[in-house]
C-alpha cells in the first residue's frame, strides 16, 4: 500500500518537474525573441543620428522600428522604444506619425498602470503645443504632466513642467504667475543635482524682471545664472546667451557701457562663430545697437550690414527683420527717412508675414516717423493691432486663471476626498465584525427591498402611461371632435346650398326677361356667399393647424418632407432646441410656416435643385430661419414684383422681422429671416 502512494508521489513530483522547465523554456524563448527585437530596434536608433541620412531615409528607419517594436510581447519594453521612435518623429517634425503614436503610448501607459508614461504622454501634448503656438492648450497638457509628476513624487519632473508653465505664461504676458511657477521649480529643486535646470530657471526669471522693467532683480538673476554656469560642465554657449540677455537690461536702463561690456565678454569666446552663427550675428547687432544708442556711431553702420549678411547667410528671417530696423533707425537719424522709409517697411512686411506682433508694431512705429505723411495710418494699424494682441492675450490670461481655479477646486476637493476616504476607513475597521455577521441577513433585506422597488416603479410606470395614453385619447378625441364639426358644416351647409344653386341653375331658362336676369344675379350672389364661406372654414383649418402644434420645427419637418417627395429632392433640417415655440405666438408661427410653404414652392417650380437645406438658429438678440437650395437661382431685379415675394415681404413686415433674399446664378438662392428676440414671444400686434 506504501508503495503504491510511493509511486503516486514520484509521478506528480516528476509531472511539477516537467511544467517548471517548459514555463523556464517559454520565458527563455520570450527573452530571446525580445531580446532580438531591441537589438534591432536600437541598431535603427542610432542610425538615425547619422548626419548622412536624409530625412525620408530617417522616416523609413522610423517605421521599420515602430514595425519590429510592436512585435515585442512585453507592454513595459514595448513602451520604451515607442517613446524613443515617437520622439524621433517629433525631431522629424512628422506630427501625424508623433500624434498616433502618442496616443498608442498613452494607452500602454494605462494598461501598465504607470502614471509616469500617461504623465509623460501629456507632456509631449503639450511640446507639440508649444511649437504650434497653441498656448493655452500647452498650459493644460503641462498642468495634467506637473500633476501626475507631483502625484509620484518626482520632483525633478514636476519642477521641469513648472518651469515650462512659468515660460507659457511669460509668453502671455502673466508676469505674476509665471514668477510663481518658476520660484515653485526652483524650491523643487532644492537638494538635486540638477543644476542645468536650476539656471534655465535663473535665466527665465532674469528676462522675466526685464520684462517689468525691475531692473535690479533682473540683473541679480541673470548673475546668478552666469555664476551657476561654473558648476555646469560643456554648457558651450550658455554663458555668451547669459550675457546677451544682461546687455539687454543694461540698453534698457540706458546703461550702454555696461551693456557693451557685456557683449564684449560673449565675444571673447573665439570658438563662438563656430558654436552657433546665429547668437553670434545678434551679439555683433546687439554690440553695434548700443554704440548706436550711446552716440558712437564709428563704424556701426558696417556693423549692422556685418549682422544683416551673416543672417541672410543662416536664412534667419526674424533676425534680418531687427537687423532692418536698426539701420532704418540709422538712416532716420542721418536724415536719409527715404532710406530709413524703404528699411522700415520691409522689416514690417517679412514680419508680418511670420507674424511677428511685436516687430509689426515696432517697424509701424518707425513708418509713422519716417513717413510724416502716412503717420496717422500707420499709427492707426498700429492701435488696433496693439489693442487686438492685449485683448487676446487678456482672454489668455483669463482662460489660465479659470485653469488654475478649477486645479486648484479638484485638489481641495481630492483632499477632502481623502480626508473622508480616511475616516470611512477607519469605521469600516471598527464595524467590519458586525457586517461580517449581518452580511447575509442585509443582502437577502436589500434584494427584498430592490425587489419591491422595482415592483413599485413598475407600477408608477404603467401609470405614467395609461395617463399619458388617455391624455393622447382626450386630445385625439378634441380633433376628431373638430373635424366632424368642420365636416358636418360642409355637408350640411355648403353642399346644401351648392347643390340647391345647381339645381336652380338647371331649371333657369334665361331669354333676357329681367326676372331671369334677375334670378341669376342672386344665384351668382349665393354662390359667391358660398365662396367666402369656404374660405373663412378653410382660414379656420389653417389656423387651427399650426396653433395646435407647439413643436413648430416639427410641422416645418413634415411640410419638407412632403415637398421634397413632390419636388424630388434631398431635404434637411436643423434648429436650435433652446427656442420655446410654445411661446411664440401664432401669428408668428403662422407667417414662418407660410413664407417656407411658398419658398419650398418656388423651389419646386423654378429652381430645378438637388438639394434644400432648412436652419434654425438661436442668437441672444435674434432667431435666424435659412432656406438654402442649390439650383439655378434667378434674377431679383426681374423678378421683384412676383406676388409670391410680395407676400413673403408683407408677412414678415407684419410680425416686424427682416428678410433677405440672395440669389445667385452658381450657388442657388439663400432666404434668410431674422426675427428679434423680443418680438419672439411678444404678440407683434401689442
Amino acid at each position: 500500500m506504501k508503495k503504491k502512494y510511493f509511486v503516486k508521489f514520484l509521478l506528480i513530483l516528476l509531472s511539477l518537474s516537467v511544467f517548471v522547465f517548459s514555463c523556464r523554456t517559454d520565458q527563455a524563448k520570450k527573452y530571446n525573441y525580445n531580446s532580438d527585437k531591441t537589438d534591432s530596434i536600437n541598431l535603427l536608433i542610432k542610425q538615425l543620428s547619422s548626419t548622412e541620412n536624409s530625412n525620408e531615409k530617417k522616416q523609413l528607419i522610423l517605421s521599420n522600428a515602430y514595425n519590429i517594436s510592436s512585435k515585442i510581447v512585453n507592454d513595459s519594453l514595448k513602451a520604451k522604444y515607442l517613446f524613443k521612435i515617437l520622439m524621433g518623429y517629433y525631431d522629424l517634425e512628422d506630427y501625424r506619425s508623433f500624434s498616433k503614436l502618442n496616443q498608442e503610448y498613452l494607452n500602454l501607459g494605462i494598461n501598465l498602470g504607470d502614471t509616469l508614461k500617461i504623465a509623460d504622454f501629456h507632456w509631449n501634448k503639450a511640446s507639440y503645443f508649444v511649437k504650434h503656438e497653441v498656448l493655452d492648450s500647452a498650459y493644460i497638457y503641462y498642468d495634467n504632466a506637473q500633476n501626475l509628476f507631483q502625484k509620484i513624487g518626482h520632483k525633478y519632473f514636476t519642477a521641469k513642467m513648472q518651469y515650462n508653465m512659468s515660460y507659457v505664461l511669460r509668453r502671455t504676458k502673466d508676469y505674476s504667475r509665471s514668477e510663481i511657477y518658476a520660484i515653485k521649480a526652483i524650491e523643487n529643486l532644492e537638494g538635486l543635482d540638477k543644476k542645468l535646470l536650476l539656471y534655465r530657471c535663473y535665466n527665465h526669471l532674469g528676462l522675466l524682471f526685464n520684462d517689468l522693467s525691475q531692473f535690479k532683480k533682473s540683473i541679480s538673476y541673470h548673475k546668478k545664472a552666469i555664476n551657476l554656469l561654473n558648476y555646469i560642465e560643456n554648457n558651450q554657449i550658455l554663458k555668451e546667451r547669459s550675457l546677451n540677455n544682461l546687455s539687454l537690461v543694461y540698453q534698457k536702463q540706458g546703461k550702454y557701457d555696461l551693456a557693451i561690456d557685456a557683449l564684449n565678454q560673449a565675444l571673447d569666446n573665439k570658438d563662438l562663430p563656430k558654436l552657433n552663427y546665429n547668437l553670434y550675428a545678434k551679439i555683433i547687432d546687439n554690440r553695434a545697437y548700443c554704440e548706436f544708442l550711446k552716440g558712437d556711431t564709428l563704424g556701426v553702420f558696417d556693423e549692422f550690414n556685418r549682422a544683416l549678411d551673416m543672417r541672410k547667410e543662416l536664412g534667419n528671417e526674424a533676425g534680418i527683420v531687427i537687423s532692418k530696423m536698426h539701420l532704418a533707425e540709422y538712416f532716420l537719424k542721418g536724415q536719409d527717412s527715404v532710406k530709413a522709409s524703404q528699411l522700415a517697411t520691409e522689416a514690417n512686411e517679412i514680419a508680418g508675414r511670420l507674424h511677428l506682433n511685436r516687430d509689426i508694431l515696432t517697424s509701424l512705429h518707425l513708418l509713422s516717423v519716417t513717413d510724416p505723411d502716412n503717420a496717422n495710418v500707420y499709427m492707426g494699424r498700429y492701435a488696433a493691432l496693439n489693442d487686438s494682441l492685449q485683448q487676446e492675450e487678456r482672454m489668455t490670461r483669463n482662460k489660465f486663471t479659470r485653469i488654475q481655479y478649477e486645479t486648484e477646486g479638484y485638489i481641495a476637493e481630492n483632499k477632502e476626498l481623502q480626508q473622508k476616504n480616511i475616516w470611512i476607513s477607519l469605521s469600516s475597521a471598527l464595524t467590519l465584525g458586525s457586517l461580517v455577521l449581518l452580511f447575509f441577513n442585509y443582502f437577502q433585506r436589500s434584494k427584498n427591498k430592490n425587489l419591491m422597488l422595482e415592483k413599485k416603479q413598475q407600477n408608477a410606470n404603467e401609470e405614467i402611461y395609461n395617463l399619458m395614453l388617455k391624455q393622447q385619447s382626450k386630445t385625439e378625441e378634441g380633433r376628431i371632435e373638430e373635424r366632424v364639426r368642420i365636416s358636418e358644416e360642409l355637408h350640411d351647409g355648403v353642399l346644401a346650398k351648392l347643390f340647391s344653386v345647381r339645381i336652380g341653375m338647371g331649371f333657369l331658362n334665361l331669354k333676357g326677361k329681367k326676372q331671369d336676369e334677375k334670378q341669376y344675379k342672386a344665384f351668382m350672389d349665393e354662390l359667391q356667399s358660398v365662396e367666402k364661406e369656404i374660405r373663412l372654414i378653410s382660414h379656420a383649418l389653417k389656423n387651427d393647424e399650426l396653433s395646435s402644434k407647439e413643436d413648430f420645427p416639427i410641422l416645418l419637418q413634415e411640410l419638407l418632407e412632403e415637398q421634397s417627395a413632390l419636388g424630388g429632392f434631398a431635404a434637411h433640417l436643423e434648429w436650435d432646441d433652446s427656442i420655446a415655440w410654445d411661446r411664440v405666438s401664432d401669428q408668428i408661427k403662422i407667417n414662418l410656416y407660410r413664407i417656407a410653404q411658398e419658398a419650398l414652392y418656388n423651389v419646386i417650380k423654378h429652381a430645378s435643385c438637388s438639394e434644400v437645406n432648412v436652419y434654425i438658429r438661436k442668437n441672444s438678440n435674434f432667431v435666424e430661419l435659412l432656406i438654402i437650395d442649390n439650383g439655378k437661382g434667378f434674377d431679383l431685379k426681374k423678378n421683384r414684383k412676383g406676388i409670391g415675394l410680395k407676400n413673403m415681404r408683407s408677412r414678415i413686415s407684419s410680425i416686424g422681422a427682416d428678410i433677405d433674399i440672395i440669389p445667385s446664378s452658381e450657388e442657388g438662392t439663400t432666404i434668410k429671416i431674422i426675427i428679434p428676440t423680443k418680438i419672439l414671444y411678444h404678440d407683434p400686434k401689442e
